[in-house]
Formats: C-alpha cells, structure tokens, sequence
C-alpha cells in the first residue's frame, strides 16, 4: 500500500591518510577519541508512506539542510560559514573534543520525521533516545546528551524558505532563517541569518548572530559560478567570502575551482574545520584555493 523500507550507509575517507572519517570530524583529536568506524556518516534504516517517513540511527540534523537553503555553491563555504557563527566551541569546552556532533551535523542514535507535504510546507522533527546524542568522546551518558532540532520548509510565491530551531541539553540553542529567489533563469540570490546562543549552558558563553548573502549565476548549461558573503556580529569581526566555478562533465561528474578567504580568526581551508580564534584582533586572514573533481556514484 505504497509503504516503503529503507537503509542508508556511508562512510567518509580521509584524504590525508586513507583512515574512515565524518564529514563532521575535527581531524586528529577526533580520530584519536573513537572516530575510526566504517560507518562514520549517515547510517539509518526508516520506513515512509503516506504518512510521511521515519529514519532511525545516525544522521544529519535537518536543522543543517534548513540553513543550505541559504547558500550558493561550495561546501566548504557553508561549512565553515557554520562555525562562524560559533558551532564547535561549545563541543570544545564540554567534552574537549572537535566534533561536529555536539552541535548537529550527524547525530547517532537519533530519530527523525518528516512530513508529508503539507499545502507546500515540510516539517522535520528529530530527537535522540536517551544518552543518544554523545559522540563516542563522552565515556558516560551526560544531560548534555539531548538533541532536538525542528525546521519548516516551503515555498513563499517563488522562493524557496527555510525556518529551523535546534537545542542541546545545557550546551547551546540556535535558530535559522534562510530563504533562496531565483531573480531570473540564469541568476539566483540567497541569504541567511543565524544566531546562536551557548550563554545559558556549560559553552563558551557566546552570543553569535551571522549573516550570509550568496549569488548563484549559470553562465551556460554547464557551466555555473557563485559568490558568498557572511560576516558576524563579534566585537572583533569574523568575515568569510568565497567565490567559485563549476563545470559539469556529466550528469554525475563535475570539476570546480574555489578560492576563499576569511578574516578575523575565521579559517577559509577545507581541513580542520574547527580551527577558529574567537575574538582575536591580531589573526592574520585564511585564504584557501581548491581545484577538484566529484562523482556521484
């Protein structure tokens, strides 16, 4: 009667050395702590039907798909932008780990549901069981363990908008706002604001809102370029921009170049993601060039 099983796995591969990492590790410390499994990213078997899907196990929090919406372009962009905004320090001061985990990328023992559309709109709730959410680098269940996230997404005439609200037990809370217009066929705009809050709980005590703006332009069929803009609201502040071009080979395959460049103790290079200085008036600026290829098998 329409009623679907599913699984998910996948794993990440560390360039450096061929190890198994997340998409959402802090590099050595990480892998030092227990981040040496197969199945280091999503890892879920669910059920959807009619009455939307539910996905259990280790997976992404929908509160990061919320905050995409408002990004053009590459991954390293959006993923940084993120810990512009402070995500990692509270994991840092709580567990003395560089995982993403503390503030919602992949969350295990997680579960999730989504809706079925609703007049155009989408809700995701997800939670953890108890003492689910810790990382590998808790030796035991904490109340920090406890994960919530919730999003709303849908289309208001033409554009496309996300609203989205996660929360970790006495660690941080944050809320998002992003939305993405197309202004015509080849030129799109998208922005997003995101604030959060670890002033309540065991984090860094920062207050953070950042602002992103993004411009998306399809030069032909095949090939795209982009330019991304985010700053925050520190009293010493942090920049990131970033500017790149794709081309498409294929369905499945494309190459791209990427320059970006942050200020203010942002990092702009793809590894050790977790490496920002927070209110520092003498770090010298990032800038990082990548070239590549991906595939999507």
């Amino acid at each position: 009667n329409g009623m679907k099983a599913s699984f998910q796995l996948e794993t990440g591969v560390s360039l450096n050395n061929g190890s198994a990492t997340s998409g959402g590790t802090g590099g050595a410390t990480a892998q030092a702590n227990g981040f040496g499994a197969l199945f280091t990213r999503v890892a879920t078997v669910g059920l959807s039907g009619d009455f939307g899907s539910v996905n259990l196990g280790q997976q992404l929090s929908p509160f990061i798909i919320t905050n995409a919406t408002g990004t053009v372009g590459n991954g390293a962009f959006f993923v940084n932008r993120m810990l512009l905004s402070g995500f990692g320090a509270a994991a840092v001061n709580v567990a003395g780990s560089t995982s993403f985990a503390y503030d919602g990328f992949f969350i295990p023992n997680s579960i999730l549901y989504t809706s079925p559309s609703m007049n155009g709109f989408t809700l995701s709730a997800m939670t953890t069981t108890k003492a689910g959410a810790k990382d590998g680098l808790v030796s035991a269940s904490q109340d920090t363990d406890s994960y919530q996230a919730y999003t709303l997404a849908g289309a208001v005439g033409p554009a496309a908008v996300n609203v989205g609200y996660q929360t970790r037990k006495n660690v941080n809370s944050s809320y998002s706002v992003s939305a993405s217009l197309p202004l015509s066929s080849q030129l799109t705009l998208a922005a997003n604001y995101l604030s959060n809050d670890e002033t309540k709980g065991y984090g860094s005590g920062y207050k953070i809102g950042s602002t992103s703006v993004s411009l998306g332009y399809q030069l032909s069929d095949a090939l795209s370029t982009n330019l991304q803009y985010a700053r925050n609201d520190l009293s010493t502040e942090q920049t990131l921009t970033s500017i790149g071009m794709k081309y498409d080979l294929s369905k499945r395959t494309f190459t791209y170049v990427s320059y970006g460049r942050g200020t203010g103790g942002a990092d702009a290079a793809f590894a050790n993601r977790a490496a920002f200085t927070f209110n520092s008036a003498t770090a010298a600026a990032t800038t990082n060039l990548a070239v590549g290829v991906a595939h999507s098998f």
